[in-house]
């Protein structure tokens, strides 16, 4: 098919936003490299093209969590280095080595599982040691990281391009626990043993760039940050950062609905008075929560009005009062309309939960389109 099929909602994102975000980081993080997480259908953003943006913007690496989506990239062109954060498994070690990936090695088994395979097809690869600061995920504690490291250099196939942890509670200011992940991740390098490795240190994310400069290290790796969610008690300047992402669609429909008549499954809302309610051809079947009925709103000519009753799979009502609209008008669930803005933070508050799980919500039935 060359021509794409009309549809009626479409997630906008504003890529010169985007790069003005990673240059804002960039100059924020001084001589650190820059390793944007791309995982996850890069955050709901759009895997490949968001990946060939932040490449030409300059990042240095980028991140995944699983093989699949780093094979995405190579064949996409993409030939910065390229880290798989997941766990690794027998089957995926093969597309690992053929791909030029960097692999995350959390155990002895796992660097022996992948040793093997190495050493069978006369090939070295190249890994980052997981080490467990507190997130109590994966990689190995630190009073188990020197051992691990003699392993891997025992075994004699392995790159070792990094040594990395993850901050559990950085997206809090002055946090005692994100301070005490630092000072014992900078302990371990300081040994004598990893200080002598001429490798990638990385343990600084969104939350750790904002908060602990301290963190920095040779890498970081802002995501929601470098999409424009940032936090506002940041003691670093982030001026300008703005967020890239907007959620739209089209009115399908429009009915006058006379006082107490109820709107949508189960009646939940009952009309007050006699109210125009639109129709819009978004619903949970695109990623948006049915549990923001009754929370949830959006902009319509420059109003904010709310969404009434059950959020259906593929549709959902919005009681617009007595204002003039028309069927075709955009509505704007997240994103900026004249003079007023939804930000995806108001969403993910209405329904108790993050930034991050409402991007990754909406899923491939709603195009992407890229300015």
């Amino acid at each position: 098919m060359d021509r794409q099929v009309a549809h009626p909602n479409w997630i906008e994102i504003d890529l010169d936003q985007f790069k003005k975000n990673i240059a804002i980081i960039r100059s924020a993080i001084g001589e650190s490299k820059y390793c944007l997480p791309v995982k996850a259908n890069a955050y709901g953003h759009g895997l490949i093209p968001i990946a060939q943006a932040a490449v030409s913007a300059g990042v240095d690496y980028l991140s995944v969590a699983h093989v699949s989506e780093a094979v995405q990239l190579r064949q996409a062109g993409i030939s910065i280095p390229i880290f798989v954060m997941g766990a690794i498994h027998q089957e995926q070690i093969q597309d690992l080595l053929d791909y030029d990936l960097e692999i995350s090695v959390s155990s002895i088994f796992k660097a022996e599982l992948l040793s093997k395979i190495c050493k069978e097809q006369g090939r070295t690869c190249k890994v980052h040691l997981e080490i467990d600061t507190g997130m109590q995920r994966t990689g190995v504690r630190p009073s188990s990281a020197i051992n691990l490291l003699e392993v891997v250099k025992s075994l004699g196939c392995f790159v070792i391009k990094g040594v990395y942890s993850h901050l559990a509670t950085a997206d809090k200011p002055h946090d005692l626990f994100a301070k005490q992940q630092i000072k014992e991740f900078k302990a371990l390098l300081s040994t004598e043993l990893f200080s002598s490795l001429e490798c990638i240190a990385h343990i600084a994310n969104s939350g750790g760039v904002q908060f602990y400069p301290e963190s920095y290290l040779s890498m970081v790796r802002p995501s929601l940050l470098s999409f424009g969610y940032k936090h506002p008690d940041s003691p670093v300047c982030f001026e300008g950062i703005k967020p890239c992402f907007s959620l739209k669609s089209k009115i399908s429909y429009f009915k006058v609905v006379q006082k107490g008549h109820g709107i949508s499954y189960g009646h939940t809302y009952i009309t007050e008075k006699d109210t125009r309610i639109v129709t819009v051809p978004i619903g949970y079947g695109d990623g948006l929560r049915r549990s923001l009925a009754g929370k949830l709103f959006c902009l319509i000519r420059g109003k904010k009005f709310p969404v009434v009753g059950a959020i259906c799979m593929d549709q959902c009502m919005v009681d617009v009062g007595d204002h003039e609209v028309f069927v075709g008008d955009e509505v704007v669930f997240i994103g900026k309309q004249h003079q007023q803005t939804i930000h995806a933070a108001e969403m993910a508050d209405a329904c108790n939960t993050i930034v991050y799980e409402i991007f990754c919500l909406f899923n491939e039935r709603i195009p992407r389109t890229y300015k």
